[in-house]
């Protein structure tokens, strides 16, 4: 993984084709990264407009669940 390609975003502003990269994931057959992302959804939750959460959908058919907000990280698929 080229480290230097890693960027800081806030969960709502994940980019389709990205990989998440968490260090601190426990199943090293993915090298603490997620399957590239397919498709980002906001859901709002209420009618107050910041009460969303991030729906983000994977190649790999899993799911994750991000308040807005959320700092991550993320590299390109290619990159990674």
């Amino acid at each position: 993984m080229n480290i230097d390609k890693i960027k800081d975003v806030l969960s709502e502003n994940l980019g389709e084709g990205f990989k998440i990269v968490d260090e601190n994931d426990e199943n090293d057959e993915n090298d603490g990264m997620t399957a590239a992302i397919e498709w980002v959804d906001w859901v709002q939750l209420s009618d107050d407009e910041n009460d969303i959460q991030i729906e983000v959908y994977f190649e790999d058919d899993s799911k994750k669940i991000f308040p807005k907000g959320l700092k991550l990280r993320q590299i390109w698929h290619e990159d990674s």
